[in-house]
């Protein structure tokens, strides 16, 4: 009996100890050279409408070689980092299709669109798509990144993770990040 209870305790320890070490650790919050901005969709083709506002986007990619929890991380333009009373151009992390955490791996990548798509968020092996359903009131049918000049940022708190200006007309996408200070 007493040798039973004993190699049932030593079951009981190795699965407790599989199950804890399934369990993820922790992913660390981004810092200012984690997370760059790949790409930006600055100017949908075509006069503004509800359905071409998903031509304006930003996409960015986790950098570092660490997993990153994204969570509160915010994606705005200008006018929203400058008055910030507004909720309009802006949009919050608050979790992740197909996840159920807000942790991207390194390599992943997060765009998001200004409106909104059937079917919700969605997410493509380790791309991940969010809409933001923006509406009337965010800048023309939900477009807000201006055309000729503004600048695309991504946020988490007081620390600018990445950002991306333009200054030109006419132009549908702006690639890369700029350098942060």
């Amino acid at each position: 009996m007493k040798r039973t209870i004993l190699a049932l305790a030593g079951v009981l320890a190795l699965m407790l100890g599989g199950i804890a070490s399934a369990v993820p650790a922790s992913a660390a919050a981004p810092d200012n050279n984690d997370l760059k901005i790949v790409q930006v969709g600055t100017d949908a083709m075509g006069a503004d409408s509800f359905s071409n506002r998903n031509r304006e986007f930003v996409k960015f990619e986790n950098v570092s070689s660490a997993d990153l929890d994204i969570a509160n991380v915010i994606v705005e333009d200008n006018w929203a980092r400058t008055n910030s009373s507004h909720t309009c151009n802006t949009y919050k992390i608050t979790d992740l299709p197909g996840n159920d955490t807000t942790v991207i791996a390194a390599g992943a990548t997060v765009t998001v669109y200004n409106g909104s798509r059937w079917g919700g968020d969605r997410r493509d092996g380790n791309a991940y798509h969010l809409y933001a359903k923006s509406d009337v009131d965010c800048g023309t049918f939900g477009h807000f990144f201006n055309n000729d000049a503004d600048t695309a940022w991504v946020v988490h708190g007081n620390t600018v993770l990445a950002k991306k200006s333009w200054d030109w007309n006419g132009g549908y996408h702006v690639a890369g990040s700029d350098p942060l200070p």
